[in-house]
């Protein structure tokens, strides 16, 4: 006669087994459809690589009703790799200008991004932003300004590996960096840049207001003076 102990024993080790198993497969089969997570393809810097942007700007001043508003596309295209020293690359890249895109394109200015494996650093203008660390993490917070001579300035990532929509495009995977978000009864200071996987900047938000601080409308949020500038992405690809 069999001991009831042993044949559910028996029963229980052959089916944690299996379940053992099963797991085993699963993890398995879940880091076969897991691609690693590459955050310098938020930012190509593949030489011909290319985006273009509808620029909108409204600058509002003291004493004028409406904002002077104005439109323009601009295009940033990787020229060329100028240097390689110690595993640091820098790659120079040219941003030109035109009012419509029916007009030809006029280069205004150049600008480098060096690659570092914790960092991407843009000189623009003769200034230096840490525009991307690394590793890329929503609880990161970096001192954009850390290479200039500027106040420092707390950049995040706001949200990491989201679908974002820009226009009429749609991108599966973006990063949305926060560069600045200061606002009060008096002022608002606001940057906030999009980068889309695979394509790069598609999205740039930058508000600069001083509000009404009279007696009769503080409070309002009516803008004194200051800026509102937007660069959308409408066209990427590779010369």
């Amino acid at each position: 006669m069999k001991n009831p102990l042993q044949t559910i024993c028996r029963y229980l080790h052959k089916h944690i087994t299996i379940l053992a198993i099963a797991s085993t497969i699963l993890v398995s089969c879940d880091g076969d459809d897991t691609a690693p997570f590459d955050p310098y393809s938020y930012y190509p810097l593949t030489v011909g690589h290319y985006v273009v942007y509808e620029v909108n700007q409204e600058v509002y001043s003291t004493g004028q009703a409406a904002p002077v508003v104005t439109k323009w596309q601009e295009k940033d295209e990787v020229e060329k790799m100028i240097s390689d020293s110690a595993g640091i690359s820098t790659y120079l890249v040219s941003r030109s200008t035109r009012n419509t895109a029916a007009d030809y394109w006029q280069k205004v200015k150049e600008f480098t991004v060096q690659k570092y494996p914790d960092k991407l650093l843009v000189s623009i203008d003769n200034q230096t932003f840490n525009a991307l660390v690394f590793p890329v993490d929503t609880r990161m917070t970096w001192n954009g300004n850390a290479y200039n001579d500027l106040e420092q300035q707390d950049y995040y990532y706001e949200t990491v590996q989201e679908p974002a929509t820009v226009g009429d495009k749609r991108f599966d995977e973006a990063l949305t960096v926060v560069e600045r978000k200061d606002t009060s009864i008096i002022n608002k200071y606001v940057t906030v840049k999009v980068y889309g996987k695979g394509v790069g900047l598609v999205s740039d938000d930058q508000t600069a207001f001083e509000f009404c601080q009279n007696e009769d409308c503080i409070g309002s949020g009516k803008v004194e003076s200051g800026s509102h500038k937007t660069r959308k992405i409408i066209e990427f690809g590779d010369r």
